[in-house]
């Protein structure tokens, strides 16, 4: 696995060059490019060039969220993108940007359970086929905190196994976007990482948690850089990574204002610096 880098997670606004650039200079790994701006690289440049601006400085290609919500659009909507995607998808595929992602809210307020789950169903398998035909996995992201799921009406999905489960009536290419944070705030255990496998894990966040703010309290937009607080079982977490052999980005999330408040040179200097060490901890429990 490798240490990624997503400025956007840090309150950035950079183009493509200067995220990459931002990455290099700070011992990234790998980057975490937008399917838009690996489009636009691709159409401008060619796909041979912008891999290898990324091999010239020393990344690997990440891992991208679609650039719609599914569920959300109007079936208009959603119908336009379907005829959208093909040429994007090409693009990402060609530069080896294999790895798509996209969350799924814990509830809704309209639909009830089994209306949503089918209504999911409906929304995400065709785009997982598109995915597939251009042999792009889909990493679906449970949503874990208690004060998210409180806010609708009818609860749905927000547990690993439950987004597995979705998966698998999706599609045979889709996986978990497996996340520190939403993974602690469900109460989950190493034991239930163990129970996961590398084909299942398309992608992970890694996230800490703000000290003294009660579990049930948490707020998904407040969280801290991995390993800073020790509220979440990072070691676990990781552990279980290098147990499965996950072989992909890892991407701190930390949605910290602190953060995102620094000049870009320091909040990606203390991203790097938290990513690259929770890295680390896989490597060293692997070598146990």
């Amino acid at each position: 696995m490798f240490a990624s880098f997503n400025p956007g997670h840090v309150g950035l606004n950079v183009s493509l060059d200067e995220g990459l650039a931002l990455a290099e200079r700070h011992g990234f790994g790998g980057y975490d490019a937008s399917l838009a701006a690996l489009h636009a690289a691709v159409v401008e440049q060619g796909a041979a060039v912008v891999r290898e601006v990324f091999v010239a400085r020393g990344l690997r290609v990440g891992a991208w969220n679609l650039p719609f919500v599914p569920c959300s659009l109007s079936e208009d909507e959603w119908h336009a993108w379907l005829r959208k995607l093909p040429p994007l998808l090409a693009s990402a595929s060609a530069v080896g940007a294999r790895r798509a992602c996209m969350w799924v809210l814990p509830g809704d307020n309209e639909r009830e359970y089994a209306d949503n789950y089918e209504h999911h169903v409906d929304r995400f398998r065709p785009v997982a086929h598109l995915l597939a035909e251009h042999g792009i996995r889909l990493g679906l992201e449970f949503v874990g905190p208690e004060t998210a799921r409180r806010s609708f009406v009818h609860p749905f999905i927000h547990t690993p196994a439950g987004m597995l489960g979705l998966g698998h009536a999706i599609g045979p290419n889709c996986g978990l976007l497996l996340d520190s944070w939403h993974w602690h705030c469900v109460d989950g255990t190493r034991a239930d990482l163990a129970k996961l496998t590398r084909e299942q894990v398309v992608h992970v966040h890694v996230n800490d948690a703000p000290p003294g703010v009660p579990r049930e309290e948490l707020l998904d937009l407040s969280r801290k850089l991995p390993g800073t607080t020790g509220v979440i079982d990072l070691d676990g977490f990781m552990l279980a990574l290098a147990e499965m052999g996950y072989d992909g980005p890892v991407t701190a999330e930390p949605f910290d204002q602190s953060i995102d408040a620094l000049p870009a040179e320091e909040a990606a200097g203390l991203t790097a610096k938290a990513t690259r060490n929770a890295v680390a901890r896989a490597v060293r429990a692997g070598e146990r």
